[in-house]
């Protein structure tokens, strides 16, 4: 795999990061919103769960796509001192 694949693959993979903890969220809190209103025909604790786990892992995801977009901070400059 040449370096030229390896970088368009690592930008696919962070936009599908931030895309995809974006839809997680949304739907965690589209299930918790529906639970609210009684609507949903499942326990309330299982909604509870699924719409919480939900959200944190599309705020995982989305905490993993925008950490590789931000510029990394380099401590070599204050050591040259």
């Amino acid at each position: 795999m040449s370096y030229e694949e390896r970088k368009s693959n690592r930008y696919f993979r962070t936009s599908l990061d931030i895309g995809m903890g974006i839809f997680y969220m949304v739907i965690g809190g589209y299930v918790l919103a529906l639970q609210s209103f009684g609507n949903m025909k499942i326990p309330a604790f299982a909604a509870y769960i699924l719409g919480g786990m939900m959200i944190i892992g599309g705020v995982a995801r989305f905490y993993r796509g925008i950490k590789a977009v931000l510029p990394k901070k380099n401590n070599s400059d204050s050591s040259n001192t």
